[in-house]
């Protein structure tokens, strides 16, 4: 998976869950919020930095490389 599918993904999770919460269906919401968790932390360790700043986990694969 590349930086771009994988933030990608995690808009389409972000509009999703939002989605839920609108629609009251908070459970649901919740639900996606945990994949959204996992996806981070799954893109972190690939070397992905996430839009809000967090850096890729130290001793990843890719850390320090640009992604695009």
């Amino acid at each position: 998976m590349t930086n771009k599918e994988w933030l990608d993904r995690l808009a389409k999770l972000e509009r999703e869950q939002i989605d839920h919460y609108r629609a009251g269906r908070a459970s649901e919401g919740d639900a996606v919020g945990l994949t959204i968790c996992s996806l981070i932390s799954e893109g972190r360790a690939q070397g992905f930095c996430v839009p809000d700043g967090r850096p890729p986990i130290v001793g990843s694969a890719e850390a320090g490389r640009s992604h695009g």
